[in-house]
């Protein structure tokens, strides 16, 4: 008898590459570039001639990335804190908080800068830590949590202060500066050689392990997107970065490759999708918690002290007021989940500037500020039932 023979199953062929424009043009970060730009082209068609030639000015662009650098920095926090599933309302006292205590320190203890600063970032890394105590021991709702904090930490910063406003006599300025031309222009081209290194090193990793790569068209066109953003930015630093925009790059770099490419970042993610789920397939809930805390406090005092820094000064009574919602609003039009277990550091990005964007444009087109408000809550409104609508859609 002979064994009937049997050719070897063929290896299943990997799944195409992503390679369509379709695909790419459904890429969540490029549309909301889109709606970045096209902000721009509104406010430019519906303002005035005079204000419109100040809209669209490299310094004008330039000042409003300054503007918004503290919502950057805190976001980078708050991105991962809402995908744990968490809220940061105290970060708008913490703001005051800080520049107080950098600003006592400086003046009544004649302190140097350096270790002003310094015992502001501890201070607020302390509350930090305080919160995710009473969120991952004691289980005391997020909301709750930092909410005391939002009441007690600007109460803490109108003691301290004695109500008073308090000056930094130019002693953080270097805060408030601005990085020369050249370096400027040195540091965009830099970012860009990076990124699209980091490119290159991801298309080849995923061919290394058999995953489909991008696609030379995908690729392509990321590559191009990081040559005109470095172009637009080399623009409007040519006559020098502000300083507060070089230290939100850097957070919010930081915090992307916290987010992607650190062990914190994926159990953040698994985190968000379910805690317990998490925590019963070994996940450290509770010490994850502590770091993304504990990085948020340190981040809403380096905020603070830019804050500080570019008025010289704080008032505690209104330092850093309603910016908690303004960080969150970013947060949840860049695309970070709600629900948990989705973020995206670039869209906190793009969503401050949107949020920037609009507070800028439409005081330059003249809308009232009581209209503003309302506007600003149903576009912070769209994005959280557009978020909502994302997640019942998903299996």
């Amino acid at each position: 008898m002979t064994q009937e023979q049997t050719a070897p199953t063929p290896p299943a062929a990997p799944p195409p590459a992503r390679t369509g424009w379709l695909e790419i043009l459904g890429a969540r970060s490029l549309r909301m570039v889109l709606v970045l730009v096209g902000l721009w082209i509104l406010i430019a068609a519906g303002a005035d001639a005079e204000a419109r030639r100040g809209f669209l000015t490299p310094g004008n662009f330039s000042n409003l990335t300054a503007q918004n650098a503290d919502i950057i920095i805190i976001g980078v926090g708050m991105t991962l804190v809402v995908c744990i599933r968490g809220i940061d309302l105290s970060v708008g006292a913490g703001i005051a908080l800080a520049g107080v205590i950098a600003a006592k320190a400086l003046g009544e203890h004649h302190l140097p800068a350096l270790v002003a600063a310094a015992l502001a970032i501890v201070a607020l890394s302390v509350l930090g830590l305080w919160h995710s105590v009473l969120v991952s021991r004691l289980r005391i709702p997020a909301f709750i949590a930092t909410l005391s904090g939002f009441l007690a930490y600007r109460g803490a910063a109108l003691v301290l202060s004695g109500s008073q406003g308090l000056s930094l006599d130019d002693k953080l300025s270097v805060l408030a500066g601005v990085v020369p031309a050249a370096p400027s222009i040195a540091l965009c081209v830099t970012a860009l050689a990076v990124g699209l290194g980091l490119l290159a090193a991801r298309e080849q990793r995923r061919r290394k392990l058999g995953l489909p790569g991008e696609g030379p068209v995908a690729l392509a066109a990321q590559a191009l997107g990081m040559l005109l953003a470095t172009v637009f930015f080399a623009v409007i630093y040519q006559d020098g970065m502000p300083v507060p925009v070089l230290i939100a790059a850097l957070a919010a770099g930081l915090g992307a490759v916290l987010l992607n490419r650190s062990r914190l970042g994926r159990y953040a993610f698994a985190i968000g999708g379910n805690a317990e789920a998490a925590r019963l397939s070994g996940v450290p809930v509770e010490r994850v918690t502590v770091a993304i805390y504990a990085l948020t406090g340190v981040l809403t005092a380096v905020a603070g002290l830019v804050v500080a820094a570019r008025t010289n000064g704080v008032t505690p009574s209104n330092a850093g007021v309603m910016r908690e919602l303004n960080v969150v609003s970013a947060v949840v039009i860049g695309g970070t989940s709600l629900n948990g277990g989705r973020a995206t550091m670039l869209g906190t990005v793009i969503g401050a500037l949107i949020f920037g964007t609009l507070s800028n444009g439409m005081n330059m087109v003249g809308v009232n500020s009581n209209w503003q408000l309302i506007l600003t809550g149903m576009i912070l409104l769209g994005a959280s039932m557009l978020d909502a609508l994302s997640t019942n859609k998903r299996p």
